[in-house]
């Protein structure tokens, strides 16, 4: 289940959560004697603790800006890669070598070749 809530009703629902955490744990001993009294307090406290980190995090995580930083991410790899190969002459070296029957081709490692 998803659930979006504003920044205010995610404040309200964690002060409710502090308020019933309170409560449950105005007696200890009721909390000692029920084991599932205690277990209620932990998943309850579990659950602030990740509420009030989605509350208080910084770095957009879902937003819409995730897959177009990633598309970026990936063009600038790409375009890096062209970059160094056009300003290398590693392949025009193997060509002429090839060519003057200095170098052997390179053996393809295809299935098909086996």
């Amino acid at each position: 289940m998803k659930i979006e809530l504003e920044e205010r009703e995610l404040e309200i629902v964690l002060d409710a959560l502090d308020e019933r955490i309170a409560s449950l744990s105005e007696i200890p001993e009721l909390a000692a004697a029920n084991p599932m009294i205690a277990d209620q307090i932990a998943e309850l406290e579990e659950l602030q603790c990740d509420l009030f980190e989605s509350l208080h995090r910084d770095d957009d995580f879902g937003n819409d800006a995730g897959p177009d930083a990633a598309a970026e991410f990936i063009q600038a790899g790409i375009d890096a890669r062209e970059q160094v190969k056009a300003s290398s002459r590693a392949a025009e070296r193997r060509n002429e070598r090839m060519m003057a029957g200095t170098a052997s081709p390179v053996i393809s490692n295809d299935p098909i070749d086996w």
